[in-house]
């Protein structure tokens, strides 16, 4: 008896040595952490088993954006068929969470809209417009008003398409007073590391070729799409296997599925990665390329950052004709040098694996920061917050593209406050 007792005293404590390290290694690895928190929010391993013949955006740790061609947008979120069949929505419009349609100017009410890619949509989901209204709850212009926000920012958005969002909003009759415009990664990025390698104009919104070009009847398009959907099919069985079950609450378990999920997702990106070059092969036309343009040095940065310019100013003149309020933001990333201070395990979340993007950060920042200077020249509100973790020693960033967590999100709203503020107290 007493041996029996031995060893299930010796197996408990086995076991709770495993929870404390696995436990302890989940609250050093905030990408981890987060990949975890995020498949226990609204986590469907269905719709993400059938999305293979979807285009769209797998979330962080689980969950599908469904999206569409759409005529103005270059693409946008399908809404749900209860989203459509109540009243008109920017959620209608294909915005996920954008808001009310408000067409009305009221003197008790501020309507602040971001707009930008994915960094700007995590910061409004995250309450991002809520914290930046709160820190200017004393400014004259916007004292004892409520908020209302709305978001048209967007997974993959880049210039022009933000332009065009605050255009076709205000056509439709959007009133904003206040916009606030948070982008940089993705205009310099995904043209020089996804469109233009592709054959596909930079200027085209992202995945351009793949939304519209009939590519996949070639044998090597149909295996590997097959490939990918069994991947995705496994991922989504490892989830529902392990954190659906009784010991889904357990540290160990939940490290064990953290570590694998993310595995999987690696082999998932070089599967999609594979694609591309397989239908990169094939023959395209222009309804999916558009015209010619190559990859020339910093002469291409020029240029996108050069888009990026002019999308602003006319952003501001938009915004201004209406008489909204126009701040232009420069997200932060981790590639760009001396940005932020690391230690090993946030470099294995934020660099190890996103190598490749840092030389078209680097390169492209520094045209945008370079033409941000400018901006601020012709009077656009415009803020460089490349370096807005630089004193930050704890760990933000969530991947390796440049996505942050609550506390980054947080410092980030809290930094666009203080620029707002101060341009505010400034203005004549």
């Amino acid at each position: 008896m007493k041996r029996w007792l031995g060893r299930v005293v010796r197996l408990g404590i086995a076991i709770a040595i495993v929870e404390v390290g696995s436990w302890g290694l989940l609250a050093l690895a905030p990408g981890l952490a987060a990949r975890l928190q995020l498949a226990g929010q609204g986590f469907d391993p269905g719709a993400r088993g059938q999305a293979q013949a979807r285009i769209g955006h797998m979330l962080p740790g689980g969950g599908f954006l469904e999206e569409d061609l759409h005529p103005y947008l270059g693409f946008a979120v399908k809404p749900s068929d209860a989203v459509l069949e109540a009243p008109l929505s920017l959620d209608a419009l294909g915005f996920p969470n954008g808001g009310p349609l408000v067409r009305e100017a009221r003197d008790d009410t501020v309507v602040l809209g971001i707009f930008g890619g994915s960094v700007a949509a995590y910061l409004a989901q995250a309450g991002g417009a809520q914290a930046i209204f709160g820190a200017l709850h004393d400014v004259p212009r916007f004292a004892g008003k409520q908020l209302v926000a709305l978001t048209a920012a967007h997974l993959g958005y880049k210039q022009p398409q933000s332009l065009i969002a605050l255009a076709y909003l205000q056509a439709l009759g959007v009133h904003f007073d206040v916009v606030i415009l948070l982008d940089g990664f993705n205009e310099v990025v995904a043209p020089s590391f996804e469109l233009a390698p592709a054959g596909v104009f930079p200027f085209y919104p992202s995945r351009w070729h793949q939304r519209v070009a009939n590519l996949d009847a070639a044998p090597g398009v149909r295996e590997r799409i097959g490939e990918i959907a069994v991947l995705k099919q496994r991922r989504a069985e490892w989830t529902e296997r392990l954190l659906g079950s009784p010991l889904g609450g357990s540290h160990a378990v939940q490290l064990a599925w953290a570590l694998t999920d993310r595995a999987l997702e690696a082999r998932l990106e070089q599967q999609r990665l594979a694609l591309d070059a397989e239908r990169a092969t094939q023959g395209k036309d222009y309804a999916a390329t558009g015209p010619p343009w190559e990859l020339r040095g910093d002469a291409s940065f020029q240029e996108l950052a050069s888009l990026w310019f002019e999308s602003s100013l006319e952003m501001r003149a938009l915004a201004e004709a209406r008489g909204a309020l126009f701040f232009h933001f420069l997200q932060p990333n981790q590639h760009v040098p001396d940005s932020k201070p690391m230690g090993a395990a946030e470099r294995a979340v934020a660099i190890d694996g996103g190598e490749a993007f840092a030389p078209f950060v680097e390169r492209g920042y520094r045209a945008l920061r370079q033409r941000g200077g400018e901006l601020d020249a012709r009077g656009v509100r415009f803020h460089d917050l490349t370096r807005v973790f630089a004193d930050v020693d704890e760990p933000l960033y969530v991947d390796n593209i440049g996505h942050v967590g609550p506390r980054g999100n947080a410092l980030l709203a809290s930094a666009m406050a203080a620029q707002i503020r101060a341009d505010l107290s400034t203005a004549h």
